[in-house]
């Protein structure tokens, strides 16, 4: 199920692109099979005008294209590969670096590809 605050989040003039992978399920685990889904989403009520709604429209469709078309060209897989690794993810790791050591959250201790090792601490909430 979707986290309720994404859903709070979402505004009527949002176009979503979702990607959603073929899952398996082993015993108790999950697995994914390599294959997904992209689709996009858009609410009925979009208070955008025609021209706008339909030029964001054919920009997503274009955004969701380039799953395939990375599927078939190494090289534009590798150029979007490259600016992901040098523009997005450090820009991820310096918000997480960023987070107030002393949250809920926890504090990452580091990063490497798509894991992320957290410490609590040792403080926790409660009595023993």
């Amino acid at each position: 199920m979707i986290d309720e605050k994404v859903i709070k989040q979402l505004r009527e003039e949002d176009i979503l692109i979702c990607i959603r992978p073929d899952v398996l399920k082993e015993t108790d685990k999950y697995f994914w099979s390599g294959n997904l889904d992209v689709s996009i989403l858009a609410g009925r009520t979009n208070p955008l005008e025609d021209d706008d709604y339909y030029s964001l429209l054919h920009f997503a469709k274009m955004v969701a294209a380039s799953v395939p078309v990375m599927e078939k060209s190494e090289e534009l897989r590798e150029i979007i590969h490259n600016y992901v690794v040098s523009e997005v993810d450090t820009i991820d790791n310096e918000v997480v670096k960023n987070l107030d050591e002393d949250s809920d959250r926890g504090k990452v201790l580091d990063i490497t590809d798509n894991v992320f090792t957290i410490s609590f601490g040792s403080k926790t909430k409660g009595t023993a």
